[in-house]
């Protein structure tokens, strides 16, 4: 019983790069495979707030990404995730600058040689309705410690 034990032991050692290296490669389809998804929601969503141009590009990039899944090719589907990964960011980049050239200029106080350190804005800043913040120190005790 003992030398079967150690056998299985020494078989299982002998394995864990093996299970390693696999445990690795599904985690990294599954990443790569719900990316694709997250993107795909994304661009139905987004519909025509994106260009014919970045929205291609990204298509194309999810269909690579499925077609190295699919081959289950390990370092394609690292490269293509990478890939779909950075047209996804430049396309949020373009979406952000659109929201903020749209935005224009925000209402309120600007900055200005006028403007002073510590006025009103910032003593009310971190303030809430309702009270005073008080700070306090407290000790947890473990009841099963002092039995």
């Amino acid at each position: 019983n003992r030398e079967e034990v150690e056998r299985m032991q020494r078989e299982a050692e002998s394995h864990a790069e093996e299970d390693r290296k696999a445990k690795e490669a599904i985690e990294i389809k599954n990443n790569a495979d719900m990316l694709a998804y997250q993107s795909e929601k994304q661009l139905k969503e987004l519909g025509d707030k994106i260009s014919g141009d970045k929205k291609k590009q990204v298509e194309d990039a999810i269909a690579a990404v499925r077609d190295a899944i699919n081959r289950n090719d390990t370092d394609a589907i690292k490269r293509n995730y990478d890939d779909l990964q950075s047209k996804f960011q430049d396309i949020s980049a373009e979406l952000y600058k659109q929201a903020s050239a749209q935005a224009g200029p925000r209402p309120g106080p600007q900055p200005g040689p006028e403007a002073q350190p510590g006025g009103a804005a910032e003593e009310g800043a971190g303030k809430r309705d309702g009270g005073d913040v008080v700070d306090a120190e407290f000790e947890v005790v473990d009841e099963n410690k002092k039995k």
